[in-house]
Order: structure tokens, then C-alpha cells, then sequence
């Protein structure tokens, strides 16, 4: 199997109904649209964003197509289609990319999107996989990171903290149990809330969604505004089995709240539309909460339930180089 097995056998047929992709015949598709265009991209590499040897191809070609999602949902935009690079180890056969590629297929067709181009080289090193999603959205209307006022509510969905658990668990580090063995699928296949984000844009001042834990995304938000906040650990949503490890001792809140990986979306609501935004996400099946607000001033702190002085918000994750030498 080659590079050109790979693009007939298993990565054409993806493309098969979206025009302007020519076939990935050429070495760019060309897209017409009214619309704005939201554009991102994000990265799996195995061994550093899910442990090597754990997902199989299905889960790898999902969960990469995902959290890619989960970027144009904070940005309030519809999936359009995307561009994939593909960084494969030797070992990689043909088995491996039909599972892959049905993978992706599956779900194309859920979210309503189409490969339109990319990538495909071989590594020495680990598996990766890039994506960058194109969706479309109201010219002026894409939801921002940098838009947070003072006084805002600040509003998650879902829960947070099991896609945390879940990782533990596939790492071996927490017991096989009912509970924390539920919330695997958290990790494995995050829910990108795409409606939810397209029906808040004209709600929210801003928006991002949860990747590298629930505080270090609310600093991330408040940062881009030039503003603090305050966040109450006591109202974080949280899943029975979430719950339930915590009561055994298994993990602690605050760790719940930096562990990154929930693939929610946080946003700042005017205080005096946050009851038609938690109606508006309730319409999509999706619970938001309060957990803050945002404030004057650059400092993000955390109030504990236990009611402590309130600390500064610390943890979560970030990609970091050894400093040159000398």
C-alpha cells in the first residue's frame, strides 16, 4: 500500500459528493460561499493527546474530526468540509486505513461535512493527524473569544471533568469500575455542540469551547478580553459517575475542573439574557450552567465550596519547550 492506494482506496470515496473538491484530483478544492468562513485547525499526535495503543482506527479518525468540531461550534459556524493530513507509521496497512476511513465517514455524515483535500506522508514517528475544518457563518455574526464584558455570566454546557476520568481510566491509573468506565466514551468521542453553538451567537458576547480544562479555558476567554473573573468549583456540572469517583476518593474537584479534554463550550452571557440562553441550549437537549462571572481587572480566582479565601485559577493544559540552552 502507498500514498496514491491510500488517496483512491480510501480517501476519494469521502469527497465522492462534494464538487468542490474535483475528485481531490487537484491540488486544491475550490470553495464558493455568501457566507463567512470560519477556518481552524487542531492536531492528534499518539502518545500526547490520547495514550498509544488504545484507540483503534475508528476512534482516531473520529475523535480528531471532533474536536476539530468543537472549534466552529464556539465560533457559532455550520460544518462545510475539511482538509486532512495524515502522518503514518510503517506498520500502517490497509486494514487500518479502511476502519480509519470509515470512521471519518461516519461521521461526515453526521455533522454534514465533506473531505475536500490534504495530506498523506510517512513518519519514523508516531501517528498524527491534522485537520482543518471550514464552516460557514452570517458574515458578522461568528461568535469571538475577545468579546467578554464585565458583569457577564459565564455559562458551560454539559458536564465537566469525565472526559478526564475516562483518560485515567484507558491509561490504567483509575480501576476498572462501572462508573468511571462509563465516561471513557467522553474521552474517546467528544460531542461537538454545534447547534448549540450556532443558536447562542445571537445571545453570547463570546465563546470557546473546553480543551485544555474548564479554569485554563476561562482564563484563555478572559485573557483575550483583557479580563478577570470569578469561578464557583461548588456550581461546575458534573456526571454521576464523576461524582462517584470523587466520592471515592479517586479524584478531586479541582482536578475535574483542569483536566482538560470536555469538548463543552463556555460563553459569556449578558446577565439579563442567561435564562433565554440555558432555554435556547434545552432546545438542543444540552444543560448549561453558571459557574462565574466576569469581572474587572485581569485575575482569575476560584472560590472553593468549602468557602475559603477565594485563589488564584491554576492547571490545565498547555504544550511546552525546554528553554535553548544557554
Amino acid at each position: 500500500m502507498d500514498e496514491h492506494d491510500i488517496l483512491t482506496r480510501f480517501l476519494r470515496p469521502l469527497a465522492a459528493d462534494f464538487t468542490p473538491a474535483r475528485g481531490l484530483l487537484d491540488d486544491a478544492a475550490v470553495v464558493r460561499s455568501r457566507e463567512a468562513l470560519a477556518i481552524s485547525t487542531d492536531t492528534l499526535v499518539e502518545g500526547v493527546h490520547f495514550p498509544s495503543g488504545t484507540l483503534s482506527a475508528e476512534q482516531v479518525a473520529r475523535r480528531a474530526l471532533r474536536v476539530n468540531l468543537s472549534d466552529l461550534a464556539a465560533s457559532g459556524a455550520a460544518p462545510l468540509c475539511y482538509l486532512l493530513s495524515l502522518q503514518l507509521p510503517p506498520a500502517t496497512d490497509a486494514a487500518w486505513m479502511a476502519a480509519f476511513a470509515a470512521g471519518l465517514r461516519h461521521d461526515q455524515e453526521q455533522f454534514g461535512l465533506h473531505l475536500a483535500g490534504g495530506d498523506t506522508v510517512r513518519t519514523p514517528g508516531p501517528l498524527a493527524v491534522s485537520l482543518t475544518v471550514i464552516g460557514r457563518v452570517g458574515r458578522g455574526e461568528a461568535l469571538p473569544r475577545a468579546a467578554a464584558k464585565t458583569g457577564d455570566a459565564l455559562l458551560v454546557t454539559g458536564t465537566i471533568g469525565d472526559a478526564h476520568i475516562g483518560r485515567l481510566q484507558l491509561e490504567g491509573r483509575l480501576p476498572a469500575d462501572a462508573g468511571a468506565g462509563k465516561l471513557v466514551e467522553r474521552f474517546l468521542l467528544p460531542t461537538p455542540r454545534l447547534a448549540v453553538g450556532r443558536k447562542l451567537a445571537a445571545l453570547a458576547h463570546a465563546a470557546i469551547d473546553v480543551s485544555d480544562g474548564l479554569t485554563a479555558d476561562v482564563r484563555n476567554l478572559c485573557v483575550a478580553a483583557g479580563k478577570g473573573a470569578r469561578i464557583r468549583l461548588a456550581e461546575v456540572p458534573l456526571s454521576a459517575g464523576a461524582r462517584s469517583a470523587m466520592s471515592r476518593g479517586q479524584v478531586t474537584l479541582e482536578a475535574l475542573a483542569t483536566g482538560g479534554d470536555d469538548y463543552e463550550l463556555l460563553f459569556s452571557v449578558p446577565r439579563q439574557a442567561v435564562r433565554e440562553a440555558i432555554d435556547t441550549a434545552a432546545g438542543s437537549a444540552v444543560t448549561m450552567t453558571v459557574i462565574g462571572e466576569v469581572t474587572d481587572g485581569e485575575e482569575v480566582t476560584i472560590l472553593a465550596p468549602d468557602g475559603g479565601a477565594p485563589r488564584t485559577a491554576r492547571g490545565g493544559y498547555v504544550h511546552a519547550w525546554a528553554k535553548p540552552a544557554g
